[in-house]
């Protein structure tokens, strides 16, 4: 009887332990998802190339961000080479981060201590630990519930977690309205407002740079336009006479 009731205590534990394993894996998101099968996760990881960086890089604009319960932040963001997800604590001190390959834009969300990246243009979710390691991936559904997620979750400016709220924000004056991703994150307390990441002045150069180099070649195209505009009228009043 002995030897039974051990058996059948060490097949509970055992199935305890299986069950902690399989839900400390499973990937927990706000989307609507469906299983990649083992062969597409293959090729998904191998496409997107992720590599695990451990010193800090040269900071870029931020395009999205998230903040877990510990108060651990997510940013990321992207150069013309490649995208990337930087982890800093409130101090704004860097501890880690991923460089990968993504053919457009990209999301990014906490999952308690591991990284939720989401692919927009191939609807995939990727949960990965602080190691860069692979836990999980999903084929998220094209839903009216989903696309709500995107707008209002994922790509939210602004996040409020344990009585802090969070903010993406520009710093440019008027110029703000013509940025399409954001220089400073903000952490604001009921007394106190705290800057973790800023990149206002190299980004402020490079927006302006890009915006003068658009303006001259709307203007390049006007002129044109104007040239052969007149000398087609040039022509007609030839012919005309």
């Amino acid at each position: 009887m002995k030897i039974i009731r051990i058996l059948l205590m060490l097949f509970l534990m055992s199935a305890f332990l299986c069950n902690e394993n399989g839900s400390a894996l499973e990937m927990k998101t706000g989307f609507t998802t469906d299983n990649m099968d083992l062969e597409e996760q293959k090729r998904f990881l191998s496409n997107i190339n992720l590599s695990l960086i451990t010193e800090e890089p040269s900071k870029n604009a931020i395009t999205c961000f998230d903040v877990n319960d510990s108060g651990l932040i997510a940013i990321g963001s992207k150069n013309s080479k490649t995208k990337s997800v930087l982890v800093y604590t409130t101090n704004g001190d860097f501890k880690y981060g991923y460089a990968f390959n993504c053919n457009g834009d990209f999301g990014v969300e906490w999952d308690e201590n591991n990284i939720i990246i989401y692919f927009v243009r191939s609807d995939v979710a990727a949960l990965f630990d602080e190691t860069g390691k692979s836990i999980d991936l999903k084929i998220i559904q094209d839903t009216i519930d989903n696309n709500s997620y995107w707008n209002h979750v994922v790509y939210s400016t602004k996040r409020t977690i344990n009585g802090s709220q969070y903010i993406m924000r520009n710093n440019m004056g008027i110029f703000n309205i013509f940025a399409i991703s954001y220089s400073q994150l903000i952490k604001t307390d009921s007394d106190a407002e705290t800057i973790i990441y800023d990149v206002s002045n190299a980004y402020f150069v490079k927006f302006i740079i890009i915006f003068i180099t658009i303006i001259l070649l709307v203007g390049f195209v006007v002129s044109m336009l104007i040239l052969q505009f007149v000398k087609l009228r040039k022509n007609n009043n030839i012919f005309h006479v």
